[in-house]
Formats: C-alpha cells, sequence, structure tokens
C-alpha cells in the first residue's frame, strides 16, 4: 500500500485511517501539554521537537530529533551509567503528542520504545542525539482534551461484512434500521452492539461507484477504561474467527461519538492504531463459502452473543487454538497449547459421583465426544485411525515434550503432523459447535 499525501487528502479535521494505511507525516512532538487562555490544550512551541512518523506494513515508527531525558532524573556527580538517564519506553515518561507541520492531524503516542540512537558528526557542524522509536499504541485525534474513558466504541473487522449479508450500495441506508444486539455481558459490565451498514458514494467522470461497509458500535451503560475495550474487542474478532473459519484482523477502532461526520467543538473523535495479533497482511472481502452462515443463527445470534461473552473458560479455549491456528509454530508447542486448553477448560468438570476429572485422556475423551462424526472425520485423514488412538498419541506426545515421560512411544515430530492436522480439524468444529450452541457444553 502506498504512503498517503497529506496534501492530498481532502478532509483535514479527521481521517479515519485503517491499521493496513502506509502513512508519513512530518511532526512536531511534545512530552506534555499547555494549556491556553481559550482553554484548548496544544504542544508549546518553543519546546516542541521535530519528527517523522511513519506506518509501514503494519508497524509504526517514529524518527525524533532528539533524545529525551528522563523527568526528575536525578544525576549523581554528573556522571549516568548506560544512559539510565534516558527515556527508553513510555514506562519512563507520560504520553507524547504530536502534530503535523501544518497543525491538521493530532496525535497521542501511548505506548512505544527505543529502538535507535545515533550522533551525528559533520565538519563546522554541531549536532545534537537523534532517536528511532517503535509505537505500539497510539490515536489519531480531534483534539488533545480527551476524556481517559470510553463510552462509545466502534469496530471494523475483515470478512464481517460479506458475513452477515443484510446490506448493499444499492440501499438507503440513512433510512436502513441496525441490528440491535441486547443485554450482553462481558467481564459483569452491561453493553449492547449495534450492527450497522455505512455507504460512499464516489464519482466518476461518467459513473457513480457505491460502496458498502459494515461496523458494530460498542454502546456502554457506564464508561470503560481502554483495556476493557481491547479486551472486547478480541473476543470478538476470536469468535468470528472460529465461526466465519476464516483469518480475521481488526481494520478499525474508532473511539467516542460515532455518530455523525462533522467535527463539533467538544468532539473527542479517537482513531485508535494498536499492535494485534491476527491481522493478515490484506483482506480480500468476498462472498464465499464460510464456516457458520450468519442467515443459519440470525434468529439466536442474540443468545449467541451473550452466552459467548460471558463464558470466559470458553473464551481462553478459543484463544489456545488461535495461538495455534494462527502462527507457525514448532509442532511440540502446538501439542502442548492445545491438549493444555481443553484440560483448562475441564479443570472443575466432576464425574457423577462428585470426584473432579484429573485424567487428561479423560478430558480428551469428553471434549472430542461434542462432535457426532469425530471417528468419521479422523478415518477420512488416516485411515483405520480410531478417535482413542489420536487421543493417546496426543496426550503421549504432551508428556514427552514437557516431561521427557513416555518416550518409547515419540518417534519424531515429522511423524505428528498428520495427527496434529486431523486434531486441530476436529477441535475447530467443536469450538464452533459450543460457540453457536449446537452442542450442549459438557464441562
Amino acid at each position: 500500500m502506498p504512503f498517503i499525501d497529506i496534501g492530498a487528502l481532502e478532509d483535514k479535521s479527521f481521517v479515519e485511517f485503517t491499521m493496513r494505511d502506509d502513512f508519513s507525516f512530518p511532526v512536531f512532538v511534545g512530552y506534555e501539554l499547555m494549556n491556553t487562555k481559550s482553554g484548548i490544550k496544544g504542544i508549546d512551541p518553543n519546546k516542541r521537537i521535530a519528527g517523522q512518523l511513519t506506518r509501514s506494513h503494519g508497524a509504526t515508527y517514529l524518527d525524533l530529533a532528539d533524545a529525551p531525558e528522563k523527568k526528575m532524573y536525578q544525576h549523581n556527580d554528573g556522571i549516568t551509567y548506560n544512559n539510565n538517564d534516558r527515556v527508553i519506553s513510555n514506562g519512563d515518561t507520560n504520553n507524547w503528542y504530536a502534530t503535523s507541520w501544518d497543525g491538521s492531524r493530532l496525535f497521542i503516542l501511548r505506548k512505544f520504545f527505543n529502538i535507535d540512537s545515533k550522533m551525528h558528526f559533520a565538519y563546522n557542524h554541531f549536532s545534537e542525539e537523534t532517536t528511532k522509536w517503535l509505537i505500539t499504541d497510539f490515536e489519531m485525534v480531534s483534539q488533545f482534551m480527551l476524556t481517559d474513558e470510553v463510552y462509545q466504541a466502534k469496530l471494523y473487522m475483515d470478512h464481517i461484512f460479506s458475513w452477515f449479508r443484510v446490506y448493499n450500495p444499492n440501499q438507503d441506508l440513512s433510512k436502513v434500521n441496525s441490528i440491535e444486539y441486547n443485554d450482553l455481558i462481558f467481564q459483569e459490565k452491561k453493553l449492547k452492539i449495534l450492527v450497522r451498514g455505512e455507504g460512499n458514494q464516489k464519482q466518476e467522470i461518467h459513473s457513480i461507484i457505491k460502496t458498502v461497509n459494515l461496523t458494530m458500535c460498542l454502546l456502554f451503560e457506564d464508561s470503560k477504561n481502554r483495556q476493557y475495550i481491547y479486551q472486547i474487542a478480541v473476543a470478538l474478532r476470536n469468535m468470528f474467527q472460529i465461526i466465519i473459519n476464516k483469518r480475521i484482523g481488526i481494520s478499525r477502532i474508532i473511539l467516542n461519538r460515532i455518530n455523525g461526520d462533522k467535527l463539533i467543538q467538544s468532539d473527542e473523535r479517537e482513531n485508535w492504531f494498536i499492535e494485534q495479533s491476527y491481522l493478515p497482511e490484506e483482506s480480500k472481502e468476498i462472498i464465499s463459502d464460510v464456516g457458520i452462515p450468519y442467515a443459519s443463527i440470525s434468529s439466536n445470534f442474540n443468545t449467541i452473543l451473550k452466552q459467548y461473552l460471558e463464558d470466559e473458560k470458553l473464551q481462553n479455549l478459543v484463544n489456545s487454538f488461535l495461538l495455534v491456528d494462527q502462527f507457525q509454530i514448532p509442532i511440540a508447542t502446538a501439542i502442548i497449547t492445545l491438549v493444555s486448553g481443553i484440560e483448562t477448560y475441564y479443570n472443575q468438570t466432576k464425574y457423577k459421583n462428585g470426584k473432579t476429572i484429573g485424567n487428561a485422556h479423560k478430558k480428551l475423551q469428553r471434549f472430542l465426544a461434542l462432535l457426532d462424526n469425530s471417528s468419521e472425520i479422523v478415518q477420512q485423514e488416516i485411515p483405520n485411525l480410531t478417535v482413542d488412538e489420536l487421543i493417546t498419541r496426543m496426550r503421549d506426545s504432551r508428556d514427552y515434550f514437557i516431561h521427557g515421560d513416555k518416550a518409547d512411544r515419540f518417534v519424531s515430530e515429522a511423524e505428528l503432523v498428520p495427527y496434529l492436522i486431523v486434531f486441530k480439524k476436529l477441535y475447530q468444529q467443536i469450538l464452533a459447535k459450543l460457540i453457536v450452541l449446537d452442542v450442549k457444553k459438557n464441562n
């Protein structure tokens, strides 16, 4: 994706870039804000530092013409060791603030750490140290004077539009009702979710191009902090990854004041950029086969959402699977993660006599029993292999990798590849059935 020229942007007030957009802005950076007579907070022009804020291929960097010192650092006899007077990360300072040179773009930098420092020398020239920073959490904002709390959040995710299939470019979306999901609870806090269509129209010389997107608007009874927003966004993204069975990233997060396009004086809109897992480099939004179509569960989707958001153990099990499914990790790590995830899911499960189930084999049996055709799926991949033999192989391999036990039953990691493939296939299908309430939970 090419870098974005700020001079070519029409709306200078607030631009909702996506997580995948590349851009580069020359900026002035301030380590704290000053108050003005008008009540607006801004960067002190006498203390601002020149820099370049660049986002490229999903990573954001700040090149800064300064090597900032820790505030209130106590120097001992004028000697410092290992640059311990210098800021290394956001833990050593407050939020940083930046503006584009023309003042049309405002940024709040929340999490960052130093990755490079240089001294430049030349004849007849004095130079200061320059630094380079990796920025992992920042916002493009409408103003610096923001509340610390979030009262509305708007999420954009890959493949959600084509999964819902409820909006099209020819509709007048201003007259189309949102889909509303009520009485939801996440981490013991109430919220509701509105699914909305957002249209866009572009006039060409001989044609009009209409496009439509879909957003999930999260509305809370009380304001929330950023950690809560991130956690619920990830929980929702993970759920959709399982039931749609596609790689899904959060492409954009807009915080606060989600209604209306025009900025007003009190607007506190934020376009939040945060490092995340599972963000594919690109997303081709096409209508194609999906795991479980929305149309098949639409009548029950409010209940599905409600139960999933309240089930922390299922969320953790889903996360264990996605850690393996979304990354190229060693086979040993994959097996340990998957088996341990199931053991944790059943950590409080009891037999009919009230005794807690502690046997890993029994837990794996209980999990795979949630799928009626598990035996058929296993034998399609590995003929003559039984489900119980697959369970034994997974458990023994996990024990060998962790404890060195059962070495006589282990040959090589290469031999485990087909077993891991079929185990993951069963795992994903069971998770999908648990999420959409196709099977009764047995944990």
